[in-house]
């Protein structure tokens, strides 16, 4: 039996083709790091895809000083498409790319900050995996109460699901 919690029916999870390809689709991400006491910091960045790996433009930043100690980093996008919702994770390992050949390439995939801060620094971000999910927009038409009731009848045992008299005890009439 696995320990892992169910993805609800309304949820589809991506292949790793279908994230890289909506990865391609898109110009802006957030990057989640981790600083020196261990806080989550979360940063919106412009990206690029190339040959398996992610690229960010940055300046020397708390970006850039934080990787070189803390390289695990995490890489999210989402968007909408036909009435879904989806969400790309990537997580990995992100470093401080220092070799002119692969800075040059980083620049042919078109890599650009919408900053008005100079980026001249080039990150890459090498993918340990790369996961993703797709789901249906919710109808909000529905009370909220009641997506919460039916959501908690369903995940009740059959048993549990509706009141059953206890067998051999008749119901007191003053109860």
């Amino acid at each position: 039996m696995s320990n892992s919690p169910k993805v609800p029916s309304s949820v589809t999870e991506l292949s790793t083709a279908e994230c890289w390809r909506l990865l391609e689709t898109q110009a802006l991400g957030r990057l989640a790091l981790v600083d020196a006491g261990g806080e989550p910091l979360i940063y919106p960045v412009n990206f690029a895809s190339s040959d398996g790996a992610l690229y960010i433009r940055s300046a020397y930043d708390a970006k850039l000083r934080l990787l070189r100690s803390h390289p695990t980093v995490a890489f999210e996008i989402d968007g909408k498409d036909a009435g879904d919702r989806w969400s790309v994770v990537v997580r990995g390992d992100a470093v401080h790319v220092d070799v002119d050949a692969e800075i040059r390439r980083s620049r042919e995939t078109g890599l650009r900050s919408m900053s008005p801060t100079p980026k001249p620094y080039v990150i890459r971000i090498s993918p340990r995996t790369v996961t993703g999910r797709r789901f249906r927009e919710r109808d909000d038409s529905e009370p909220l109460w009641s997506r919460i009731f039916r959501t908690r009848e369903d995940t009740l045992p059959a048993a549990a699901r509706s009141p059953h008299p206890i067998a051999g005890i008749t119901p007191r009439a003053d109860a």
